[in-house]
C-alpha cells in the first residue's frame, strides 16, 4: 500500500520507513527542508514538503495515501505545551481527513503518560486512566483510539520512555551529552528508578504490523526489556565514556535538567506487551540490551566518542 510517513527522517521514522518498503509498501514521506527532501529520495521515498503545523497537506497526503503512520513530534521540553497542542492538531487534521475511509493510522503515543507506574508493570490489554502530570499526551491518544467509531482502522503505538539502538535515541543522548558536560554520569537519588525499554529496529518492525494487521481502536505497548535502573544506565554511560557516577536530588535535576526532563528520570515506569504479541504476532528479535549496547555497542561507536 502506499503509506504516508511523518518523521520519516528522524530516529524512529527513518527505519520505519526502511521495514515498510522492505514489506513492499511505498512510502511517502513529510520532509521540512530540501536537505531532508535529499535524504529520503535517496532512500527511495516520495518527499512530500511540508511540518506538521501545515494541516492542509497533512490533510490531503491522509487523503492520497492508502494508510498513514504517524512518528513525528517536537521534543522541544522546553515548552512541552506547545508541543502537545501542535501534535493534537495534526491528529485532529488525521481523523477528519481519514473519517469513513477504513484506512489504517498509526500513531505514536508513548508509555510516559502513563505516569509513574510504582511496583507494577502495566499490560497493554489494560484500560488505563491517565492521572499523572506526564499524562499531557492522553487527550491525543484518546482522540486516536476514538476515531475508530469513524471508520478508520486506528491505533497507538506507546513507546518507552527509553528506545534505544543505533547510536541514537531521543533520551540517551541527552544523559550521555551531560556526563561529558558534568565530568559525571548523573542520576536523580536513589537511582532505583525501573524502566522498560526497546531496541528502535524491534519498534520499526512493529509499526509495520500494526498498520497490516492492527485492530481498530486498540494500544501496542513496545517492550522487550524490563527492570532496568536509571542508575544502572548512568554507570553504563560512565563506563563508556569512563568517567565517575553521581546521583543528584531532584531539585538540582530541575537546576540542570528542567522540570520535563527530570520527571522522565525519576519515575518507574514499566509495560508489557500481551496485546502487540497476541494482535500482530510481534516478538522483539534484538538481544543486545540497553546496558549492553550503551558500553560496548552502537553508542560506543558513535561520533560523541571521536
Amino acid at each position: 500500500m502506499k503509506v504516508f510517513l511523518t518523521g520519516a527522517t528522524g530516529y524512529v521514522g527513518s527505519l520505519v520507513g526502511e521495514q515498510l518498503q522492505a514489506a513492499g509498501h511505498t512510502v511517502v514521506g513529510l520532509a521540512r527542508t530540501e536537505a531532508s527532501a535529499d535524504k529520503l529520495r535517496q532512500r527511495g521515498i516520495e518527499p512530500l514538503f511540508g511540518n506538521l503545523r501545515d494541516t492542509e497537506t497533512l490533510a490531503q497526503a491522509a487523503r492520497a495515501a492508502d494508510g498513514v503512520i504517524h512518528t513525528a513530534f517536537i521534543h522541544d521540553f522546553s515548552d512541552i505545551e506547545g508541543a502537545v497542542k501542535v501534535e493534537q492538531t495534526a491528529i485532529a487534521t488525521f481523523i477528519d481527513a481519514l473519517a469513513g475511509s477504513g484506512k489504517p493510522f498509526v500513531a505514536t503515543s508513548g508509555t510516559g503518560l502513563l505516569g509513574d507506574t510504582g511496583d507494577r508493570i502495566i499490560d497493554d490489554s489494560e484500560t488505563i486512566i491517565p492521572k499523572d502530570a506526564l499524562a499531557s499526551r492522553a487527550a491525543a491518544e484518546q482522540a486516536i483510539l476514538q476515531a475508530a467509531h469513524q471508520n478508520i482502522r486506528s491505533i497507538a503505538l506507546r513507546l518507552p520512555i527509553f528506545v534505544y539502538g543505533r547510536g541514537s535515541s531521543q533520551f540517551l543522548p541527552i544523559l550521555i551529552q551531560d556526563a561529558q558536560q558534568a565530568g559525571v554520569a548523573r542520576f536523580i537519588e536513589p537511582g532505583d528508578y525501573q524502566y522498560s525499554v526497546i531496541h528502535v529496529d524491534d519498534v520499526a518492525k512493529l509499526y509495520v504490523l500494526a498498520l497490516e494487521k492492527g485492530q481498530a481502536g486498540a494500544v501496542y505497548h513496545a517492550v522487550s526489556e524490563s527492570g532496568i535502573s536509571i542508575k544502572a544506565i548512568a554507570e553504563a554511560i560512565a563506563r563508556l565514556l569512563g568517567c565517575p557516577v553521581k546521583g543528584m536530588s531532584k531539585e538540582e535535576a530541575i537546576e540542570s535538567w528542567g522540570l520535563s526532563l527530570t520527571t522522565f528520570f525519576s519515575i518507574h515506569n514499566q509495560v508489557s506487551c500481551t496485546r502487540a504479541e497476541t494482535d500482530l504476532g510481534w516478538r522483539p528479535e534484538i538481544e543486545t540490551t540497553i546496558v549492553e549496547d550503551i558500553e560496548f555497542g552502537s553508542y560506543r561507536r558513535a561520533q560523541w566518542q571521536n
